[in-house]
């Protein structure tokens, strides 16, 4: 199955070869000067079009350029606009005395849909550091206006989407209390910032010695150990976000996660298996792991029925030992 996707083609790069090719083979036997320009220009999209480098498209890397040097340019991370508005309520969390520090990522990803509440995501996000063994861990909770709408006109005509996503919020913060967990709604000044700094290709540079770098976590059999891996690396912070979203097809799972070190990162370069650097997006990925983030991450696959519930999170140390249930 890796294979077929792996050769496989976007839906809009496949139309744009199609589009290239019938009229040049429209315009066969090419005995015209017009006849050859067509076929010329035909061969010259499809091998733009096809032309990879280092894993990406020739014009996914002209598109990324152009983008990072127009946010450089503007001094923040550019936004898209749309007529959808979203909102994130966040929760600190804080594990249970005398039981194991182990979130319940089943019943959290429950509230994907609870309460007459349609969440565009659920996220985890926990944030290490190397001047402490202790680590920070949120919950959030995203919603759309446009997927909650007769939620919202049913609590109040000016529709409060903050509101509603704070109770829900709450709602789950109620759950987990009940299973011994400590959760408190927060707001942005109880949560680190990443910093702005200068977008490069291979990360984000913030000064001489202080560099960050996103990539995007496999989801498959070995995410688990993949985690694991993330806890150790030698990173001045580590950002770690697992993120649940249900768009009607059914429960999907995206995992990224980023790194502060001291050094620039290798471009191009994964820093452990298993990841995909966000090569010429970093900016978009970093803004987007934040726990406030109202964005999804990018690689959302569907999820496997099991592997919530064979996922290690500590919310409050780091674990010595993988990441994974044996049994449940």
């Amino acid at each position: 199955m890796k294979s077929h996707r792996a050769l496989g083609l976007p839906a809009g790069r496949a139309t744009l070869v199609l589009l290239a090719v019938l009229p040049a083979a429209m315009a066969y036997p090419w005995h015209s000067p017009r006849e050859r320009w067509v076929l010329g220009i035909a061969v010259a999209v499809i091998s733009l079009s096809l032309a990879r480098w280092r894993g990406l498209f020739v014009t996914t890397i002209l598109r990324r350029r152009m983008a990072m040097v127009y946010r450089n340019r503007l001094g923040r991370p550019a936004h898209r606009s749309g007529i959808d508005v979203r909102t994130t309520a966040l929760l600190a969390i804080t594990p249970p005395d005398n039981q194991p520090d182990l979130l319940p990522l089943p019943l959290i990803a429950r509230y994907l849909n609870r309460y007459g509440i349609h969440a565009y995501a659920l996220r985890v996000t926990s944030r290490d550091t190397d001047s402490t063994s202790e680590r920070q861990t949120w919950i959030g909770i995203t919603l759309s206006a446009v997927d909650n709408l007769a939620a919202l006109r049913a609590r109040a005509p000016r529709m409060p989407l903050q509101e509603t996503a704070e109770v829900a919020a709450r709602r789950l913060a109620d759950h987990l209390r009940e299973t011994g967990w400590s959760a408190t709604l927060v707001g942005p000044d109880d949560v680190p910032q990443v910093g702005q700094g200068r977008e490069l290709w291979s990360g984000i540079r913030l000064g001489s010695d202080d560099h960050w770098a996103t990539y995007r976590v496999s989801v498959d059999a070995g995410l688990p150990e993949t985690l694991s891996a993330l806890e150790s690396y030698p990173a001045r912070a580590t950002w770690t976000v697992l993120e649940i979203a249900d768009d009607g097809a059914g429960p999907t799972l995206a995992v990224g996660c980023a790194f502060r070190t001291a050094t620039p990162p290798p471009g191009g370069i994964a820093a452990l298996a298993g990841l995909t650097p966000h090569s010429g997006n970093h900016g978009p990925a970093l803004t987007a792991l934040h726990p406030l983030s109202a964005r999804r991450l990018d690689g959302h696959t569907a999820l496997p029925a099991d592997l919530l519930a064979r996922l290690r999170w500590a919310s409050a140390a780091r674990q010595s030992h993988p990441a994974v249930v044996t049994s449940v």
